[in-house]
């Protein structure tokens, strides 16, 4: 364990976390076969491919190549993201949205972190910020030519929509907001404000990186500047 000024680094956590994360790819690719097989397996498959990233984003030929390895056991490996995406949308829609931030960015990051196009979304929510649904409502550069904010308030208020978060991707893999995304997003707060929806963040995806515009202080600009103008 390492302590400094500013934090408590516990060494063994990292280790504990990848032989958890083999212990469980070694029962999903058991199938079939002895746990101790699997366990053989495993170790081949980090040893070549060092992470589960890797080893679920690798080619399937290279795959192969590890004894032991079958197309089936590949389509478990390569469907665990989708698996994933589809228990942490289900998460979403079983309990209230604010209770589950985490599940959220970790949904979008799944979702949006590794397109090559930008692509932006509103989160819809109920009164009791219960988890509607999410929109993609356009692909391509966020400014204001190409996003409408009455199209986005048509959208949240036909379903019902008393809050929205706002969500868009930075194929750069830079997760910092730019000036157009800013003005943008001011443009559409104050939008949802005159029909009496609220903007409670705004969240930009980079790759496993996010920025929220709530977290950084930028909505309350946001807030202060239409209590000017009133």
């Amino acid at each position: 364990m390492f302590i400094n000024d500013n934090f408590i680094f516990d060494s063994n956590i990292e280790s504990i976390s990848l032989e958890k994360e083999k212990e469980i790819v070694s029962y999903l690719i058991s199938n079939g076969i002895s746990q101790n097989r699997a366990n053989i397996i495993t170790d081949k498959l980090y040893y070549k491919f060092h992470n589960l990233y890797n080893i679920v984003n690798s080619d399937e030929k290279e795959l192969l190549k590890i004894k032991g390895i079958t197309s089936k056991k590949i389509f478990i490996l390569k469907n665990i993201p989708i698996l994933l995406e589809y228990y942490l949308n289900n998460s979403l829609k079983s309990d209230i949205l604010e209770f589950k931030k985490k599940d959220l960015i970790n949904y979008l990051i799944i979702k949006l972190g590794r397109l090559k196009f930008e692509t932006f979304s509103i989160i819809c929510l109920d009164i009791n910020k219960r988890f509607i649904s999410i929109e993609q409502i356009f692909r391509g550069t966020i400014d204001s030519a190409t996003i409408y904010p009455r199209d986005l308030v048509e959208k949240a208020l036909s379903l019902g929509s008393s809050y929205v978060i706002l969500s868009h991707n930075h194929p750069s893999g830079i997760a910092k907001p730019s000036n157009a995304d800013i003005e943008i997003t001011e443009i559409i707060y104050k939008a949802f404000f005159m029909v009496n929806i609220k903007v409670i963040d705004h969240i930009i995806i980079a790759g496993n990186l996010h920025y929220s515009f709530r977290e950084n202080g930028i909505l309350d600009k946001y807030k202060d500047s239409i209590k000017v103008g009133v």
